[in-house]
């Protein structure tokens, strides 16, 4: 290593830590619970370390074996990773964050590298060394990467792209030496990457197309490395279809936040995504305003007739065809194209919908095209347009330091999932994701703080960013259920908390949660007459009506002291859950005490023949056969009680 690469080597180590050391004391956010905080593998340590291997990526926080994202995910290494950093260090967020800025760090180190290598023998000599420091500068700097970076869980994009990279150097090596070794090594980086994430895959093309750029057209070679990395793909496949099926599972989106297109045409479902990637080279070259949540309708749903969109076909129409063109000459510029699309097209809903619009995240990979386009530009050929090059170098250096300083700001976002949903939900104001998100943190703050007037100040905005949520998309159940909990935690009124959660019922009746909800907020009424008009109201949503005209008949029967009401409803309980042991006695009991004693004699006597092991049956029969006079049948009835159950007083019996 010469002394100009070493110095390389230490600008790139000084300028990531510089741009990212702020992340160290971030907190976990957004899916790192799905990968590292709920995740029960993770918890386990080097122990988990088989199950994340065995399952689909989202078992371990789900904990059941299923598609549950469209696609499924088969990505066990970067969360085995997480196993291991947790074995060693705990769940300590700053050591998290501490290993993701290094593997950051290696992607980028590895990235000079590989360009060096690819520049060899198609650059001049001269600017070699130099045009692959500002490619690599403009990668390290480009706020684009942040929500990688950033959130812990982005380390299976950079465990990927490290894993091809370091293939794609070693195939060079190959290529370069004729030595099979480096070709298993290449092999081996690729299964790294694609175990890392599936995304990997476009490199089948990407590798072979990057050889034929910069090294050579002799068919057999790059034959031999695209059949290295065919079989081991096949291999990857094989075994990802052992564990979680195949590579695309067919869900079925129910709703928006699942599949944004879902009420859109196909037309317009393919202009909105057009329209997505115009939107993604205008982050490429002005990465303001950024936000996670591309959710609906953050992104509009748009026709052909959008200019962006009629704007955006022409631009990647004129796209490919330089490609097409420039693929035959080799032309850089071409090649820096080519990487954009190929790495793209798999998240970009033009083969199969990924649940979102577009991500920030998903042109990691991409934007290494845009850095070679620009840098290749700015060194080898503004002399074209501008007559200084001191103009170019001003220029360049004032790239670095607007996306520098954009990317320090954006971090400090991701400094908890408070700060990003506040302060995304500002960007994405028709982002109904954010809202949600940001009116359910705020409900959290408001339940744990003790000052009542903060307490108000928070539920209000919650309130605001929550209804917000559901103005946008109406049919979201999240902030619906969220609303009902605010409304009843400032007012305490059950009446504002149920309205929500009823409308949850008319979306999806068996939403188990808005169950829960409206039982709790009924349950917490003091007033029994209240309480019971709430129940019958909710006891045609309920999934469980037994219980709830136990519940109905118990408090007409022991707090209104209204036994004919309680029998009815009890006995409506007792209809639809004939063996239940807690409805037979209370029916019975209260039969007994509005003098229906034949009739709780009868349920009593055809209950003992179903469970005749219950001791409470034998003494309810027993109070019931004393009172009509069968003296016999009640001794009897109470002796069988108490060889059922010793602990029973026989003494305290009337016979």
């Amino acid at each position: 290593m010469n002394v100009s690469t070493s110095l390389y080597l230490g600008v790139f180590i000084v300028f990531t830590f510089l741009l990212y050391g702020n992340t160290l004391n971030h907190d976990f956010v957004l899916d790192d619970s799905i990968v590292i905080t709920e995740n029960s593998f993770v918890k386990q340590g080097l122990s988990g370390i088989p199950s994340i291997f065995s399952t689909e990526s989202m078992v371990g926080f789900y904990g059941q074996q299923k598609s549950l994202v469209s696609g499924g995910r088969y990505r066990p290494l970067s969360i085995a990773v997480f196993a291991l950093i947790h074995q060693v260090f705990g769940m300590n967020a700053k050591v998290f964050h501490l290993f993701t800025v290094l593997f950051y760090l290696t992607n980028v180190l590895l990235l000079f590298k590989v360009l060096l290598q690819l520049f060899k023998e198609r650059i001049p000599k001269q600017s070699q060394n130099l045009l692959a420091a500002i490619i690599t500068l403009l990668f390290i700097a480009h706020p684009i990467h942040t929500e990688v970076v950033a959130n812990i869980k982005g380390s299976d994009e950079i465990l990927s792209f490290t894993g091809v990279l370091a293939s794609l150097y070693f195939l060079l090596k190959y290529i370069d030496y004729r030595n099979w070794v480096y070709l298993v090594i290449a092999m081996g980086c690729y299964f790294f990457a694609l175990l890392s994430k599936e995304t990997a895959i476009t490199f089948l093309a990407i590798i072979p197309v990057t050889i034929y750029f910069f090294r050579t057209n002799n068919w057999k070679l790059l034959s031999i490395s695209f059949g290295s990395l065919f079989t081991i793909a096949a291999i990857w496949y094989l075994i990802r279809g052992q564990v979680i099926g195949s590579m695309f599972i067919d869900a079925v989106a129910d709703n928006l936040m699942n599949d944004p297109f879902l009420e859109a045409s196909t037309s317009d479902k393919y202009a909105t995504i057009i329209f997505t990637l115009w939107k993604y080279i205008a982050l490429l070259f002005f990465p303001h305003p950024l936000t996670y949540d591309y959710y609906p309708k953050h992104i509009p749903i748009v026709s052909f007739t959008n200019p962006i969109v009629i704007w955006s076909v022409i631009v990647y129409v004129s796209l490919i065809l330089f490609s097409i063109k420039g693929l035959i000459k080799k032309n850089i510029y071409a090649f820096g194209i080519i990487l954009y699309g190929l790495s793209l097209s798999i998240s970009s809903n033009l083969f199969f919908s990924i649940g979102v619009f577009m991500n920030e995240r998903f042109i990691y990979v991409s934007s290494l095209g845009f850095c070679i386009i620009l840098a290749h530009f700015l060194l080898l050929d503004s002399h074209k347009l501008l007559k200084n090059k001191n103009i170019a170098i001003g220029i360049l250096f004032g790239i670095l330091l607007a996306y520098s300083g954009k990317t320090i700001s954006r971090n400090q976002v991701w400094k908890s999932n408070l700060v990003l949903a506040t302060i995304d939900a500002k960007t994405s104001v028709n982002g109904a994701k954010s809202q949600t998100m940001a009116g359910g943190l705020l409900l959290e703050q408001a339940q744990s703080t003790h000052n009542p007037v903060e307490k108000q100040q928070l539920l209000m905005q919650s309130i605001a960013h929550l209804q917000k949520a559901i103005d946008i998309y109406p049919e979201y159940i999240d902030p619906k259920l969220l609303m009902g909990n605010a409304q009843y935690e400032l007012s305490k009124s059950p009446h504002k908390a149920l309205k929500y959660y009823y409308d949850i019922l008319t979306i999806n009746p068996s939403h188990s949660n808005a169950h829960q909800n409206i039982q709790f907020v009924i349950g917490k009424v003091e007033d029994p007459s209240t309480k019971v008009k709430l129940y019958e109201e909710y006891v045609m949503h309920s999934i469980e009506p037994a219980a709830i005209y136990f519940l109905i008949g118990n408090i007409y029967g022991q707090q209104l002291s209204n036994l004919p009401k309680a029998i009815k409803y009890l006995d409506q309980a007792n209809n639809l859950k004939p063996n239940d042991a807690d409805i037979i006695i209370n029916l019975t009991t209260a039969l007994s005490l509005n003098k229906q004693f034949s009739k709780s004699i009868d349920i009593l006597e055809n209950a003992i023949q179903s469970s005749p092991n219950n001791s409470q049956y034998y003494l309810n029969l027993g109070l019931n056969y004393y009172e009509i006079g069968e003296i016999d049948k009640s001794k009897s009835s109470f002796d069988t009680a108490v060889q059922l159950n010793p602990n029973l007083n026989r003494s305290q019996f009337p016979v």
